[in-house]
């Protein structure tokens, strides 16, 4: 790799980035049933248990099933501080997570914006993303950059951002003339840290920020870890590597007594690369339990090195 994650010495909660405000980024694909069947009661329950407890920053998109839907109703009955809101634009609205229809034309994108701010329940998104950077018609940036653009300009967007992991011909795209945040996946957690070899340097010499998505490796860090061990997906999402490297971090979860999946969160909350954490609950336990993890905060630099070392270790051979 070209470059390491780096330890954060400081206040692991706030982003410099983000002017001081929160890491943590609650990802609501779970919520809105994209995964698996949710009640609308008990999306907005969980919700509402984030706010509550000091979650601050939501991430949604239309193709997140009912998802923007739940987080508008939970915000129209919340009277506290407003969150920051990031949604996205160019996949279209879906039942389920392999149903995948976009469309990157002006006027498709442009009503995308709108239904978003509407069935939301906001006056502005905070952040837009360019949902799936690898499915983008790269020939046609220029259009597309100028309707993003004006959406700016007329003050319903405020920052612009990749929602995906970048493909070769969308690299020289990713400047900081078009956008200001790159919201990675599986590329920056406790079994994978590729996003170091080439996303990071870039973004960093762009100064844009980096959403750190999917901490817990689509659960290979966590519950699925035997489940994955056994079946071996080995496709472009969970590779053979993977699976390896999070044995071995299991490892040194349990040589430390440290849930696997607790230990894996507090290590991404711990890289300070990551200007945000996108944590993804698809229930109330599972977002008790997140809220935990980031209260006990990163982890010890000792073990940190050790996790990190086993990462690189694995790339290696």
């Amino acid at each position: 790799m070209k470059t390491n994650p780096t330890y954060i010495k400081g206040d692991y909660t706030k982003s410099e980035f983000f002017n001081n405000q929160s890491r943590l980024v609650c990802g609501c694909s779970g919520l809105g049933g994209v995964w698996r069947p949710i009640e609308e009661k008990d999306a907005v329950e969980t919700l509402t248990y984030a706010l509550e407890n000091g979650v601050r920053v939501f991430d949604t998109a239309p193709s997140y099933n009912r998802s923007q839907e739940f987080l508008g109703k939970t915000l129209k009955a919340w009277t506290g501080e407003k969150p920051f809101i990031s949604t996205k634009v160019g996949r279209l609205q879906a039942d389920r997570a392999d149903d995948c229809i976009v469309d990157y034309s002006t006027e498709t994108m442009r009503k995308s914006v709108y239904q978003s701010l509407e069935v939301i329940g906001i006056d502005k998104i905070d952040l837009l993303f360019l949902h799936e950077p690898h499915l983008v018609p790269v020939e046609r940036m220029d259009e597309i950059m100028d309707c993003l653009n004006n959406l700016k300009k007329e003050g319903v967007v405020g920052r612009l951002g990749i929602g995906g992991n970048p493909t070769e011909p969308f690299y020289p795209h990713m400047i900081k003339e078009n956008f200001d945040v790159l919201s990675g996946f599986l590329k920056m957690d406790a079994c994978n840290l590729s996003g170091f070899e080439r996303d990071i340097p870039q973004i960093q010499k762009e100064n844009i920020a980096y959403y750190a998505a999917s901490a817990l490796h689509m659960g290979l860090l966590g519950r699925r870890l035997d489940q994955y061990n056994e079946e071996r997906p080995n496709n472009e999402w969970v590779t053979n590597l993977d699976v390896d490297t999070a044995l071995e971090i299991n490892k040194i979860a349990i040589k430390h007594n440290i849930p696997l999946s607790r230990l894996a969160l507090r290590y991404v909350f711990s890289i300070k690369e990551a200007d945000r954490v996108v944590v993804g609950p698809s229930k109330k336990e599972q977002m008790v339990d997140l809220l935990n993890a980031w209260n006990e905060g990163k982890l010890e630099e000792s073990i940190f090195d050790e996790i990190t070392a086993v990462i690189k270790n694995g790339a290696a051979k």
